[in-house]
């Protein structure tokens, strides 16, 4: 998944956008951060307890703006004007693993980057359209040595959270690419809690649940972040179950 998003000026400075209070202006914003590359955004309860403003009202003016769309069930998120704000070149770009929502939104009428989706094209040459684009990724990708530190950093911790699942349920092995979407998605305060989440988590299912030797019931690796249930943020510490139940605690 792209690491930078941009937003237009011809969205961001219209009429309708600036006469919106600041606190959805702001909620804008950061869903246009963290949306996939298909401008999806998921957990959206969770993002809003983290930030710390925003409300469902806020929600609803955007929507009604026609800023964003919502779902069928009322799980995600989508911004209307994703391909207005972010067209990314087709070797960043990573099709949405929410891939039933995608569906719903283009029988709306919606329109998503084309049927090649996630393939790796290759580098645009320098007289496409996305040459401003690659001026500014060389000077990244030059990078130097703290910065490739801080990429093994994240990788440790991913592979350090997937194994706590794997080991945990096998099930989990199936979902090696889409965890790995989700995780980096995360600041990387929350990469290292996800880590000590798991750990608590996995812990506390064994002991609650001893007969379920295979983790038949376990929240997946995926849900762990992005879920509505047990979450990382819910595990931070050694915790006893509330109610228990061979599924998780209520």
């Amino acid at each position: 998944m792209a690491k930078k998003r941009m937003f237009a000026e011809e969205v961001v400075r219209s009429d309708i956008f600036l006469d919106l209070p600041q606190s959805s202006q702001l909620l804008y914003f950061h869903f246009g951060m963290i949306a996939d590359d298909d401008g999806i955004v998921a957990s959206v309860d969770r993002e809003l307890r983290y930030l710390g403003f925003g409300s469902k009202d806020d929600l609803r003016l955007l929507i009604e703006k026609k800023l964003i769309d919502i779902t069928n069930d009322g799980k995600l998120i989508f911004i209307i004007d994703w391909l207005k704000n972010n067209n990314l070149r087709s070797d960043r770009y990573y099709k949405t693993i929410h891939t039933e929502a995608r569906k719903e939104l283009e029988a709306k009428g919606y329109h998503f980057k084309n049927k090649n989706f996630g393939a790796r094209l290759g580098i645009p040459k320098v007289n496409q359209s996305a040459a401003t684009d690659i001026d500014i990724d060389i000077d990244i990708d030059k990078g130097i040595d703290k910065d490739k530190d801080i990429e093994i950093d994240k990788n440790s911790l991913l592979s350090a959270y997937f194994n706590t699942f794997t080991k945990l349920a096998s099930k989990n092995n199936k979902l090696r690419d889409a965890v790995k979407v989700e995780f980096l998605k995360l600041p990387d305060f929350q990469k290292e809690q996800a880590v000590i989440g798991a750990k608590n988590y996995a812990k506390w299912y064994k002991t609650e649940n001893p007969d379920d030797s295979i983790g038949k019931f376990t929240t997946n690796a995926i849900n762990f972040i992005i879920g509505d249930k047990e979450t990382f943020d819910d595990f931070q510490e050694e915790i006893k179950v509330k109610k228990k139940t061979l599924g998780g605690f209520i």
